[in-house]
């Protein structure tokens, strides 16, 4: 006989794994205890050594679906006689490790108890088990009991108390295990809140959305907005309401079939789809479809997920139920409702009704984004189903870093160890409500995983309120603040992602594109070849061309401008009144913008976003952005069906230059030439795509050495055709290319790359100074 203590560490709290335990040591006639712990979940175990010792190969083979064990350590202990196992008591004291998992959409066991009409859980929208559910949303401290989450209000009815207590039920210390006789209760208010007095909550809401109306749904980590998605007038409501104008909506089917009908659903996207996690997918619609063209307009991907929650499954239990419109419950730029009387306020001009109930959300979570590619799903919006799944750094450092990321699709991260926590997704920090949750994700993360930040991260940019928050933290808890450089910190959050981040001595290739990033040289970058060594010394190495922005920031919501000045830049702009941005414009306005682009009073930006923008807008496409990017995403689907295009050869790279530059102007020219010669729009835009990639492949080769790690990061590696073009065109050279796929690659991935920087610097003693970059560069960037 012998006996063994063994720690677990991991996602072991909250997912079933104490019932895990008891069952597989029961069936081996073993004794002892189990418990979670501030480190996770500790274990004794007794009995003959032949089955002590074959408990943890079948414990690990028996894991429950929502658990993850990172490490198990084994220690003999003297035998007790013990006769027995059981599930102790946690152990309360400082979190120092253990992790709960993220919400987790509704299993098929639950599912099945919801729609048999002999079970006590027939219908009823709060069904759970150990393995599915909310967790994140609802748990208030660790250890995770069911007392220190928002369920330790409702007493359990002895029914409930009974599948509890017993170690065969799936609901084995289930922690938000409720039934309809001792759980939350829902009911249906009207645009004052009060209650309508419905029967039936869920049925009323059904007949409110049926009959074209918009309500608000209180769901597992905050309300979203529903109304028929096949219905034009309850979706043109919907937006003016809002003010959410031309941005995407997403849309919701009962099941997979349904999403089969609506989207081309390649394997990798539909299994993630399905999967616990249940993302939001966006992927190329089928036409023609049911869904009404002004939930995304002009769009060649639909955002699409299954039901969630149970209440979501109760919401299609009328047939005639159409897909539904399912959107963030906030005014566009304002943080997700939490609680009942906020949602009632500030919903009250957009829902004509409101499906209540009283269980607290602790947390606010919106809904996770990832967007079909040729390889693989990319992550657009990290948040419900992955938070907070830690992500690993490239060295242990001794620091907590708090990262508080940057101006646009905000979020923040948190390390301990060798560990980065980032937060759910914040959104854009354009109001007072958006920067006040900034401050609230970031405190709940700190009392979550119970550390004190040593350092604070923050961007670059002087101006971000993201960056004054960083200065408010860093008073507040005396330590000191390190601005990391916009793009280094995508480059750093791809490499370090992948594990690949260079070591001492070594070295890797980063290529940031996106909009806007704060240059060391006070210019706004955002096209870079950054080199990137593992003592964090960086120098940019190529860049895009930079071009004018006449009018300063209006030149970014009004990517006209920018197509104007690039065209005067290069002497053609006699043709801008020949496209049909034309049509869009004023051209007394774009006579204005060219003679005033050669001025050297307007800032210069080498974004990548403002180049495919600016195309855009040539196209006609969109002369102003409505939300970011949009010009850029309708050029995406203008290129649908174009087929394989091959670049255009007249554009080449500029030679009289110390460093590669990317000819912005004379690509947005040729783009110009071609739609004035009245070339097919989708060839245009598919061309336009197509030879991007090829200048860009072949500024990478010229910076690139044997052995380098070519990293692609920034918001417009989200492009299909960008991504899947690069890849093609750099890798095919057996240069080894990364990207980010499991944290966005845009600015909802900066924080991790904030973080990364500071534990790296930390780890490996760099000093501050070498993180500002080269500015050798300097006299580079005008062109």
């Amino acid at each position: 006989m012998i006996r063994l203590q063994v720690r677990c560490r991991g996602t072991v709290q909250g997912v079933g794994f104490r019932p895990t335990v008891h069952r597989v040591a029961t069936s081996l006639g073993l004794a002892g205890w189990v418990i979670n712990d501030p480190l996770g979940a500790t274990l004794e175990i007794e009995g003959p050594e032949d089955l002590v010792n074959g408990f943890v190969d079948r414990l690990v083979a028996e894991l429950p679906p929502l658990a993850r064990l990172d490490t198990v350590e084994q220690e003999p202990r003297e035998p007790l006689g013990e006769e027995n196992f059981e599930v102790r008591t946690s152990t309360l004291g400082r979190r120092e490790g253990a992790l709960v998992p993220p919400d987790s959409v509704v299993c098929a066991d639950c599912k099945n108890d919801m729609a048999n009409p002999g079970d006590r859980r027939f219908r009823y929208p709060f069904t759970t088990c150990t393995n599915c559910g909310p967790r994140f949303s609802l748990v208030q401290a660790l250890p995770y009991d069911r007392e220190r989450t928002s369920m330790g209000c409702f007493p359990f009815c002895p029914d409930c108390e009974r599948e509890y207590k017993d170690p065969s039920n799936r609901r084995f210390h289930a922690e938000p295990v409720a039934c309809p006789a001792c759980g939350p209760r829902m009911w249906l208010a009207d645009t004052n809140g009060a209650d309508t007095g419905a029967d039936d909550p869920i049925a009323a809401a059904r007949d409110e959305l049926l009959a074209g109306r918009i309500v608000a749904v209180k769901g597992i980590g905050g309300f979203q907005l529903a109304c028929r998605g096949d219905s034009i007038a309850a979706v043109t409501r919907l937006r003016e309401r809002k003010r959410r104008f031309g941005k995407p909506f997403a849309v919701m089917v009962r099941d997979l079939p349904a999403a089969r009908t609506l989207i081309d659903l390649d394997p990798a996207s539909e299994a993630v789809m399905a999967s616990a996690k249940g993302p939001i997918v966006l992927a190329p619609r089928r036409l023609p479809s049911a869904i009404a063209d002004e939930v995304a307009p002009g769009l060649d991907d639909l955002g699409v997920l299954l039901p969630t929650t149970p209440l979501h499954i109760e919401l299609f239990g009328d047939p005639a139920m159409p897909p539904l419109v399912m959107t963030s419950g906030n005014l566009s730029e304002e943080p997700l409702c939490r609680g009942n009387r906020e949602a009632v306020d500030r919903l009250k001009g957009i829902a004509d009704a409101f499906l209540l109930h009283d269980r607290d959300i602790v947390r606010r979570v919106d809904d996770s984004v990832v967007r079909a590619s040729s390889d693989g799903p990319i992550m657009v919006r990290r948040a419900r189903g992955w938070v907070p799944e830690p992500v690993l750094l490239p060295d242990d450092s001794t620091a907590v870093v708090v990262a508080t990321g940057g101006h646009l699709q905000v979020t923040s991260c948190v390390t301990q160890g060798r560990q980065a926590f980032p937060s759910q997704h914040v959104g854009d920090l354009d109001s007072t409500p958006a920067r006040a949750f900034l401050s609230e994700v970031i405190d709940g993360l700190l009392d979550f995983l119970q550390v004190e930040p040593t350092v604070i991260a923050c961007d670059a940019h002087p101006d971000y309120p993201s960056t004054w928050l960083a200065g408010e933290l860093a008073a507040a808890h005396c330590v000191a603040v390190l601005p990391v450089q916009h793009h280094l910190a995508h480059v750093a959050a791809v490499l370090a992602e992948h594990g690949v981040f260079p070591g001492r001595g070594e070295r890797a290739i980063g290529i940031a594109l996106d909009g806007t990033g704060w240059g060391p040289d006070h210019t706004a970058w955002g096209g870079e070849w950054l080199e990137v060594t593992g003592d964090l010394r960086w120098r940019r190495v190529a860049h895009l061309e930079p071009l004018a922005l006449v009018g300063g920031e209006a030149a970014v919501r009004e990517p006209w401008r920018v197509a104007v000045a690039a065209l005067a830049a290069v002497g053609e702009d006699h043709l801008i009144a020949e496209t049909p941005m034309a049509g869009l414009v004023d051209r007394e306005r774009m006579e204005t913008v060219a003679g005033l682009a050669s001025s050297a009073q307007w800032p210069r930006a080498s974004g990548a976003g403002r180049v495919f923008e600016a195309a855009g807008a040539l196209l006609g496409l969109a002369g102003v952005n409505r939300w970011e990017g949009e010009a850029a995403a309708l050029l995406e689907a203008a290129a649908r069906g174009a087929g394989r295009v091959a670049p255009w050869p007249d554009v080449r790279l500029d030679e009289e230059f110390p460093v590669p530059v990317l000819p912005s102007s004379r690509l947005l020219a040729e783009t110009a030439r071609r739609i004035v010669a009245k070339e097919d729009r989708a060839l245009v835009a598919a061309g336009f795509h197509a030879t991007f990639c090829r200048l860009t492949g072949e500024i990478t080769r010229r910076v690139t050495a044997a052995h380098d790690v070519v990293a692609l990061g920034g918001g417009c590696l989200v492009n299909r055709l960008l991504g899947s073009g690069l890849l093609s065109e750099i890798g095919s050279g057996g240069i080894e290319v990364v990207r980010a796929k499991n944290l966005p690659p845009g600015d909802g991935g900066l924080s991790y790359g904030q973080a990364v920087v500071a534990t790296v610097s930390t780890a490996r003693g760099v000093k501050p100074k070498q993180i500002a970059g080269s500015s050798s560069e300097r006299s580079n960037v005008q062109r």
